[in-house]
């Protein structure tokens, strides 16, 4: 019986057949088809033709006034629906280096996961070159790397713009020479504030001191051999590390100096064991991807992505 409602009522809105085919993408004679065939099956009559405009016959006006009913039903259950699907349990996955799957993500995602109850987060720590692949066979749902995924099949925002800074143990008598420039840990957090900036340090100074390296799989490794190259020095490698957090806490314990990510003293632990320098040089500088398939993807799955797009801003890593 309401098979048809949609278009009874389409000609109910537009009181023309000719006007509710066009409405319907359809012809003229398929509709008046098939609205007879509806009032031959009620023993009715839904339209008075007699009338032009069209108008609707008492059992008409009942008609539609179900249907409408309907329409409602209809529109309160497919909400019902989604909300169930963006509630069922889920299971989202998130690749990143150490720092961010460790530090970063548990803390911007925090509020996430709180609306969301039943959604399950994985943190992925990924190496270089691993992303791409990850994302195209399902392991990982999103990507945020230094690394670009270069495939047709893979979207790429520029997700985070982050700082290349010198870290150097604060005992080393360097750091009096050039206090002009270094930052204690306090200082460094406060330098987007008035009058909080430093200059540069001329990178040249340090070109005898101990250089605590990362190996050659992360991006890093490439910055600080060309950033000394362009500062007239070659560094003096005392050690070769896989990961910046080790570099870091060696650093601390005055094993050496070492290039890292300006994002590492927001989420640590305040030290007096360490300073901060600011470097001059276009490769102090450098981009995060957040990468993920180029489908269409499951609700939760786009809502997590647009909740990491606005918190960026929000926070101003963007």
């Amino acid at each position: 019986m309401f098979r048809y409602k949609d278009y009874i009522m389409a000609v109910a809105k537009e009181r023309s057949f000719s006007k509710a085919a066009l409405l319907l993408h359809t012809s003229q004679p398929w509709l008046s088809t098939k609205v007879k065939e509806l009032e031959k099956e009620l023993g009715l009559e839904l339209f008075d033709r007699s009338t032009s405009p069209l108008t609707l016959t008492e059992a008409g006006e009942f008609y539609v006034a179900q249907a409408e009913k309907i329409l409602l039903i209809e529109e309160d259950t497919q909400r019902r629906f989604a909300q169930i699907h963006r509630t069922k349990a889920q299971t989202l996955s998130i690749g990143s280096s150490m720092f961010f799957c460790t530090y970063l993500l548990p803390q911007l995602l925090q509020r996430f996961q709180t609306e969301h109850p039943n959604l399950t987060l994985t943190f992925s720590e990924t190496g270089p070159g691993t992303q791409e692949e990850k994302l195209l066979n399902g392991d990982l749902d999103v990507a945020l790397a230094v690394d670009k995924p270069d495939h047709p099949e893979i979207e790429v925002i520029p997700w985070m713009r982050e700082e290349i800074i010198l870290a150097v143990p604060s005992r080393y008598q360097i750091n009096q020479e050039l206090a002009d420039y270094a930052y204690d840990f306090d200082a460094f957090l406060k330098r987007n504030e008035p009058g909080g900036r430093k200059s540069p340090v001329p990178l040249i100074r340090f070109l005898n001191m101990p250089f605590l390296l990362l190996n050659e799989q992360n991006d890093i490794h490439a910055r600080t051999m060309k950033i000394c190259g362009r500062a007239g020095f070659s560094p003096k490698v005392k050690l070769v590390l896989s990961q910046m957090m080790t570099a870091y806490y060696l650093v601390c314990e005055g094993q050496g100096v070492t290039l890292l990510r300006d994002t590492i003293p927001e989420y640590v632990t305040p030290n007096d064991n360490i300073v901060f320098y600011q470097l001059d040089d276009p490769l102090a500088f450098r981009s995060i991807y957040l990468s993920y398939p180029k489908k269409e993807l499951p609700a939760m799955h786009r809502e997590l992505i647009d909740y990491l797009i606005d918190k960026g801003d929000a926070e101003g890593l963007s």
